[in-house]
């Protein structure tokens, strides 16, 4: 059968894409290299433990607009449950302790304590992340097809901010802790967004505006793991009559008088549509595929300036004890610094899903401890094979001592190990440089939020995914392909249109080989 729109990678993005293409008339086929859908939107089991690597807050699906799309993807309906925690985290010291409370009250009032000299300085912190914030005049509609309207609200919604963007728009969420006088406080409120598990250096005040309202307190994570959650997308793309063909690999799109006109797959076989949308890995379509023919400045600037958020090594482990009296995402300081990957730790971040019965057996965990790591050390050691492992066997027993530490003997409780490390985000992704986000958010690039739709010289292709803007993720990712299809009803003098509809269930998560 002959499709209107090819589709590479079944992501978020790549799903996104597919459900409204087919709500909205279009005969869509999905190409994705691995034998399940989600790219990094994934999960996997190990002897009844899963392992999340993907979805652990999933902003905007309380309230709001975001809300609204999520609803059309079914990932926010009366079957997904999500859980809405009390606290973020907690950042354990040598000496002190600090719980991120949702509530910025208990907030605040813990941070006095901490620090009475720093209580005006905790005032300001708290009011300025507990805050309207910037998502709140968030509107689906893509930018391009904006009115005198829709321009209107969106600069009403931002009165509000308009004295702290005067105040901190050149400023980063880290540059503000560091005024603080007591030395824990500096660290541990930097976790509140710079954690190890999840670095973001140089993150603009102006995007943690609001952040304790929008982004934690009304962020729920899903149960059973992103990959329930990203099941329902595909159920609901394969119900509207869309095809997701798996295991296989695109390996060339196809290009006739500078316009896409189709993909060519490892195995040789040609598939043509009217559209190309890539949502997959961004550089390996513009520098490998293309050569780098189809660049402006922009691209340039984005490939050759932005930060690329660091790869990661994921030490997963079943642990064989009942760790649900403590806190979802913990940080603690380490007596002894350790060395991963030739880098000095001093702090471990550790994810536990107890709050999550389906994530281990009864009276069981999944707790994960995730590295930033840089990519060409792994790259360099993957090429032989038996440091590679060893590399990997080091790294997760100095991450069981540290944990043996903390819960002393939970070491013997290890039933289950895990070691995925940058290679492995290659392997199953794509991904440049093994990167689990795409670019960093920096005060250089906020306001390069309008995602990078087409190529320059080519048309018919069109991206979708979190290489099209900075700090895409989850939310930007599925709301680039509902606007894309958005654009392209536009372009073909048709109504846009969304609906919700019940979904069925997929099977479980599969297990990584």
């Amino acid at each position: 059968m002959a499709h209107d729109m090819i589709i590479v990678g079944a992501g978020i993005a790549g799903l996104s894409t597919g459900y409204y293409a087919q709500l909205n008339g279009f005969r869509s086929v999905i190409f994705e290299m691995h034998s399940i859908p989600g790219g990094l939107c994934t999960a996997f089991t190990r002897k009844g433990y899963t392992f999340d690597l993907s979805m652990h807050m999933l902003v905007g699906s309380r309230y709001g607009a975001l809300n609204r799309m999520w609803r059309e993807l079914g990932v926010v309906d009366g079957q997904q449950r999500l859980h809405y925690p009390t606290e973020a985290g907690r950042v354990e010291g040598l000496d002190k302790s600090l719980t991120l409370y949702t509530d910025p009250r208990r907030l605040l009032d813990q941070l006095i304590d901490l620090s009475p000299a720093d209580a005006e300085r905790s005032r300001r912190l708290v009011r300025l992340v507990s805050g309207p914030g910037m998502m709140g005049s968030m509107s689906l509609k893509a930018p391009e097809l904006w009115g005198l309207w829709d321009t209107a609200k969106m600069a009403w919604g931002m009165v509000p901010h308009i004295g702290n963007m005067l105040r901190y728009g050149g400023k980063t969420f880290q540059d503000l802790v560091a005024e603080f006088k007591d030395p824990f406080l500096r660290d541990a409120l930097r976790f509140m967004v710079d954690s190890p598990p999840w670095p973001m250096p140089r993150f603009p005040m102006m995007a943690a505006l609001g952040m304790w309202h929008s982004a934690v307190a009304d962020a729920g994570v899903p149960l059973g793991g992103s990959y329930k959650a990203v099941s329902r997308i595909a159920d609901r793309y394969e119900e509207r009559g869309g095809e997701i063909r798996f295991r296989q690999r695109v390996k060339d799109v196809i290009v006739e008088d500078e316009r896409a006109v189709g993909v060519c797959l490892e195995d040789g076989t040609e598939h043509r549509a009217e559209t190309v949308v890539w949502a997959a890995d961004g550089h390996a379509l513009i520098f490998d595929m293309f050569g780098g023919r189809y660049v402006d400045d922009q691209i340039k600037k984005m490939y050759e300036t932005w930060s690329v958020v660091e790869s990661l090594v994921h030490v997963s482990l079943g642990v064989a004890r009942d760790l649900s009296d403590e806190p979802p995402r913990l940080v603690f300081e380490l007596e002894e610094p350790i060395e991963i990957a030739g880098r000095t730790r001093r702090w471990l971040g550790v994810m536990n899903r107890c709050f999550d019965p389906s994530m281990a057996p009864a009276g069981k965990s999944a707790v994960e401890v995730w590295y930033p790591t840089p990519f060409e050390h792994w790259r360099g050691l993957h090429a032989d094979r038996a440091r590679y492992k060893e590399e990997k066997k080091r790294i997760s027993d100095a991450t069981i001592a540290e944990l043996d530490k903390r819960w002393p003997g939970i070491a013997s409780d290890v039933e289950v190990v895990d070691v995925a490390t940058p290679m492995t985000y290659v392997r199953y992704t794509g991904n440049w440089q093994g990167s689990p986000d795409g670019w960093y958010l920096s005060p250089e690039n906020i306001t390069a939020m309008t995602p990078l739709r087409r190529l320059p010289g080519l048309s018919k292709l069109h991206m979708v995914g979190q290489w099209t803007c900075p700090f895409a993720g989850t939310v930007m990712s599925a709301l680039a392909g509902r606007q894309l299809v958005e654009l392209l009803c536009r372009d073909g003098k048709k109504s846009f249109v969304t609906s919700t509809t019940r979904t069925g269930a997929r099977p479980s998560a599969s297990t990584r080989t």
